[in-house]
């Protein structure tokens, strides 16, 4: 069976990863640009896909990376998976949140004087982004689907074997869709997570990464992201408790544990699904956008410094064009096997969903 690579995973922490290989099990090594990533295949699937492990939190890292997975790794998907803050009453410790839009609640903001005038205060400006609508519609028509519902049926199964009270949990957990705030905070203040969700009462997650890979695969119009987080605190002062809280068996992190493995496992059932939407496009009439394009597009919006490191080792590398145009160095396995999922030049490219024309303003839960 020839493999065909179209899925690049965003893990942000080290500790989440952990949780992920217990569900998603890397089988090769493979070094792209000097960076590890950790390769696996969908089971009875074709699809074959890369996890990068960021070792640290933020936006812009995760552009940095997604930018790498689209362009030199040539995936059709990046999906950026792990813990996440419930921002809505309705979301529970465990359930999983994926993003219809991705709002970065502080990005442009202003700062000002408190209103009291002592401290500060911040006014709003923010960026969006929407996620692809076939996507969408995927997700959120999949638990009435015959075969969606036997998967989610044995998902729930699965996720109260691992309750971390023990024995069966109180409630399965449910898959919300709906907007995700982020930002390049840490937030443990019932206060402030009240003061994210005056900007969207549909607000359904708080992370801290999905607005660089959003800011990526819009740059590059060749990838759909998928944004799936795993909810273990409520972004307010009980979020230490529960990250160092203790299961049954005295396994630390274990709310942690618990949130990553049922975003992970709805990940794979998921992607495994009987007419999951992959995309087939590459950008229009260029095919790989150039290294020193993508970098300096993120450079506009993420990390001056960040990009230009990568940039100028890419010139460094290749003078001429700045375009590292080598394979990557793979171990463990003969590079041949593997295609990069993109179609014939004659063939039409998808448009990417226009965010004003394809608004999803509702959240729907499974």
């Amino acid at each position: 069976m020839t493999k065909v690579r179209r899925v690049g995973v965003i893990v942000p922490l080290g500790e989440e990863f952990e949780y992920v290989r217990e569900a998603l099990t890397p089988s090769r090594a493979e070094v792209v640009d000097g960076e590890q990533y950790h390769g696996f295949d969908l089971p009875a699937s074709s699809v074959t896909g890369v996890i990068r492990v960021l070792s640290d939190m933020g936006q812009a890292q995760a552009a940095l990376t997604a930018d790498r997975m689209i362009n030199r790794l040539g995936v059709s998907l990046v999906v950026v998976i792990g813990t996440g803050a419930g921002l809505d009453g309705d979301v529970r410790l465990g359930d999983v949140a994926v993003a219809d839009q991705i709002q970065e609640h502080l990005r442009k903001a202003k700062v000002v004087p408190g209103g009291d005038g002592s401290g500060v205060a911040f006014e709003r400006a923010a960026e969006s982004w929407r996620a692809n609508a076939r996507l969408l519609d995927h997700v959120r028509n999949f638990g009435w689907l015959s075969s969606g519902e036997a998967a989610l049926a044995r998902w729930r199964k699965s996720a109260a074997g691992r309750w971390p009270g023990g024995g069966a949990g109180p409630t399965p957990p449910r898959v919300h869709v709906g907007p995700v705030a982020t930002g390049d905070v840490v937030v443990a203040a019932g206060t402030f997570a009240s003061w994210i969700r005056e900007a969207n009462r549909k607000f359904v997650a708080l992370d801290m990464e999905a607005g660089g890979a959003a800011l990526a695969a819009y740059r590059n119009e060749s990838a759909d992201l998928l944004v799936i987080r795993g909810i273990s605190d409520h972004a307010d002062e009980h979020k230490k408790k529960l990250d160092a809280g203790h299961d049954a068996v005295r396994e630390r992190n274990a709310w942690r544990r618990y949130a990553v493995r049922n975003a992970v496992e709805y990940l794979v059932i998921l992607l495994s699904s009987t007419g999951f939407p992959w995309r087939d496009g590459k950008a229009a009439g260029t095919g790989v956008p150039s290294r020193v394009s993508a970098a300096l597009k993120i450079a506009q919006s993420v990390s001056l410094a960040d990009a230009a490191v990568s940039l100028v080792s890419d010139q460094l590398a290749h003078p001429e064009t700045g375009y590292e145009a080598d394979r990557p160095t793979v171990d463990q396995y003969d590079v041949d096997q593997y295609e990069v999922d993109q179609p014939d030049d004659d063939q039409p490219d998808d448009d990417q969903p226009d965010a004003d024309q394809h608004p999803h303003d509702s959240a729907g839960d499974f």
